[in-house]
């Protein structure tokens, strides 16, 4: 990932939790329940990787879902971990282990883990085919990919939320809030450049994954992709 996007995120840590209740109504806790919901089964989830993790709540609401659950967050922002790590409870701390890192980078073995997930971190990354053929590598047999994202958009409510709301309230309430305007224009940004979820599909299947589900959440404005190796 760009050392660009690194600084923006490191910027906003601050401010990052409140501005995604604010900017989603709160609705994005309901998506990440839902994204969980898909690693319920604690006998075979047990082992799961957080990437992009950022302020962990990702990693937090899965604990929710599967209280036994052991969790590697890996994030490209120190701050943004730092943010996380201060809001765990000292049971958390045992369960979910801290990483510094870049997915396009990181030093893990074959077949490690069985579950990874991404919230609204792909968009972010530089190379999607590269960082998903590594997160089927660290997968073991059968495990499962949990990605929550904000897609291109192609239906008519998700165009139009793009073109009103993401289009100006989302960078002017993120300029106010966490004083870092192009931060909050580059979430605007990247959902205009990044794939449509037919063309993360194809993507997936090009892989290797199989069992693709695409959930549509909240009228499409984000989208649940749940894939198996």
């Amino acid at each position: 990932m760009s050392e660009h996007i690194q600084k923006l995120f490191d910027s906003i840590a601050p401010q990052y939790d409140l501005l995604n209740s604010l900017l989603s109504f709160q609705v994005d806790r309901r998506w990440r329940r839902q994204g969980m919901k898909e690693f319920s089964d604690s006998k075979k989830f047990q082992k799961i990787l957080d990437l992009c993790a950022g302020t962990l709540a990702l990693s937090k609401t899965l604990l929710e879902t599967n209280p036994m659950t052991q969790i590697t967050a890996v994030d490209f922002s120190e701050n943004m971990l730092k943010k996380g790590e201060a809001l765990l409870t000292p049971e958390e701390r045992k369960q979910i282990q801290i990483q510094i890192g870049d997915i396009l980078a990181l030093d893990i073995p074959r077949s490690s883990y069985d579950g990874a997930m991404v919230a609204y971190g792909m968009r972010n990354v530089g190379d999607n085919p590269l960082a998903l053929q590594n997160i089927y590598e660290w997968l073991k047999p059968g495990g499962r990919l949990v990605v929550l994202e904000f897609f291109k958009p192609t239906e008519l409510l998700p165009k139009l939320f793009n073109i009103t709301y993401a289009e100006v309230v989302i960078p002017v309430l993120g300029s106010l809030v966490s004083k870092n305007k192009s931060a909050y224009e580059h979430l605007r940004d990247s959902v205009r450049k990044f794939y449509t979820t037919e063309e993360y599909r194809k993507l997936l299947e090009q892989t290797g994954f199989k069992n693709i589900k695409i959930t549509a959440q909240t009228g499409g404005i984000s989208h649940l992709i749940v894939a198996d190796k």
